[in-house]
């Protein structure tokens, strides 16, 4: 056993991590996990179709320390990081932290997720804090929690984690940006659905795990940083069709609050608000594909629109 701390069974421990034409962000990324300098804790890369020279940069950096895959093609979020958790389960991992390689992590995150993992071994899945790469003391995600009445869940935030002192709190979701899970819940529930392709497919694991008895949990000492631009910038048809299509099918699926009326008459809300603001910039292009991706969506129609990137903005 690599510690003390940590039982057999989280053992060894897998960071999967998704690589698209990103190669410097990956290697700050994986940097920052060497940091960690923890035992049978093994770093593996998906190299998810890059058309740059990702591959030879990665191998460059650490010949010896990163374990790559590389996909011949883009298969989006969901189907890369499946890539590398079949590789990582083949290979016997404990648990497997899923990555964004746009991310930098606190040296003690990792072992700040197992400490907290194995103080709860009714937690399947456990979420770090993560806050925003240039804003650092600003939260960006950490959790969310589902109210009896409203048609969406609720984000939790700095607010939840003062409140609780921040100690470790269970939430109903945690965002693939960062998810520590047991090897187990993916033995029991299965993989990420690849049909989200990106967007909206951790909170669909998240569901089957919890229908599954698994609890989700919030460590708020665990810490990292995520590359999200604080700017408004213009949205790409491609992320808006396939945000809104993994919005629209999700809640179809797994309705919230009250009723499948109420989800259903907010998603047409907001889906009109953030269209009309696109139109009053004169941006008619992604409020079209923000229309079809949420209607395609709700309907259970498969993906027919552009599709483009591999992980969480």
């Amino acid at each position: 056993m690599a510690s003390p701390a940590v039982p057999d069974q989280l053992l060894p421990l897998y960071v999967v991590v998704l690589n698209w034409n990103l190669p410097a962000d990956t290697i700050a990324c994986l940097q920052s996990l060497q940091a960690a300098a923890l035992p049978e804790v093994h770093l593996l890369v998906v190299d998810n179709g890059s058309t740059d020279d990702s591959l030879h940069q990665i191998r460059h950096h650490f010949p010896d320390q990163v374990e790559l895959v590389a996909l011949p093609e883009n298969r989006g979020f969901a189907g890369g990081m499946n890539a590398g958790i079949e590789v990582a389960l083949r290979a016997g991992a404990g648990s497997i932290l899923l990555l964004n390689n746009d991310t930098v992590v606190e040296s003690t995150m990792l072992a700040t997720l197992l400490g907290a993992a194995q103080q709860r071994p009714q937690a399947g899945i456990l979420g770090p804090a993560i806050y925003y790469y240039d804003a650092p003391e600003r939260l960006w995600q950490i959790g969310a929690r589902q109210h009896p009445r409203f048609p969406v869940p609720v984000n939790l935030g700095l607010r939840e984690i003062r409140r609780t002192g921040g100690q470790p709190f269970p939430a109903d979701y945690v965002t693939g940006c960062a998810m520590l899970v047991r090897r187990e819940v993916f033995e029991h529930v299965g993989l990420l659905d690849p049909t989200y392709v990106m967007y909206f497919e951790d909170a669909d694991f998240c569901q089957r795990a919890r229908k599954a008895r698994y609890e989700i949990w919030c460590i708020p000492a665990a810490r990292m940083w995520h590359r999200v631009s604080l700017s408004a910038n213009k949205v790409k048809p491609a992320s808006r069709y396939t945000f809104a299509w993994g919005r629209g099918r999700f809640y179809r699926r797994y309705p919230h609050g009250r009723s499948p009326t109420l989800t259903l008459s907010y998603l047409l809300l907001s889906t009109a608000v953030k269209a009309g603001g696109d139109l009053l910039r004169g941006d008619w292009q992604p409020a079209l594909w923000l229309w079809r991706g949420m209607l395609d969506g709700y309907r259970l129609r498969p993906l027919r629109g552009p599709v483009l990137g591999v992980t969480h903005e």
